[in-house]
């Protein structure tokens, strides 16, 4: 009997929290095999009102670095089954640098804003990018004209009228009808990927 899809989840600064539970089990439902490692400390999880503490200690140990090598030695571990990468925020930069990896089937990454840093990186993989229509730190719709302007192959790019946190039930800025809306989008890119991908992996 063939391995089910792996999806590894890729956490936001806060850790391993309730957001990501549910995420987990979305995704178990679907009928895949599902990680989320922590890319804390061991059993380190913020709640939404700590966001500073949490913005400092990601960026003070330099998780966003650590966090990329604990995903890709995953990724590494798991070659020979068809493998995504979904990220949120930070989480979402780090999908988009493993995008890149061969091993790799697809990736989504929900409001990546550091993907700004790394407009160098070319996928190697279909891969889905979920951006807000604002960000207090970038602009959002001139990241998404230099992205578009790559033409990377296998590149859908959405941007939603919502905010950082739009996907996340646990935020202020949840919306559920987008957040459903990119579900459908992703089941409707999973169920397309067989053709291109699965001979990789066969």
């Amino acid at each position: 009997m063939p391995q089910k899809p792996l999806v590894i989840l890729a956490h936001e600064i806060y850790g391993v929290n309730s957001h990501m539970k549910k995420i987990a089990r979305l995704i178990k439902m679907a009928g895949y095999d599902v990680m989320t490692p922590n890319l804390l400390g061991d059993g380190e999880v913020y709640r939404p009102q700590e966001e500073k503490t949490a913005y400092e200690q990601f960026t003070k140990l330099e998780r966003l670095k650590t966090g990329e090598i604990i995903i890709q030695n995953l990724i590494r571990q798991n070659a020979g089954r068809r493998i995504f990468v979904i990220g949120f925020s930070v989480g979402a930069t780090i999908a988009w640098k493993c995008s890149s990896m061969p091993e790799v089937s697809g990736a989504v990454c929900y409001y990546g804003s550091r993907i700004r840093d790394c407009l160098d990186h070319i996928p190697s993989c279909p891969v889905l990018l979920f951006f807000p229509s604002y960000e207090p730190s970038f602009d959002v719709a001139l990241l998404v004209k230099k992205l578009r302007e790559k033409q990377h192959h296998d590149l859908e790019i959405y941007q939603f009228d919502a905010l950082h946190g739009f996907a996340n039930p646990d935020s202020v800025y949840f919306d559920r009808a987008i957040f459903f809306k990119t579900l459908s989008i992703i089941k409707n890119e999973a169920e397309s990927l067989p053709r291109s991908v699965l001979s990789k992996f066969s």
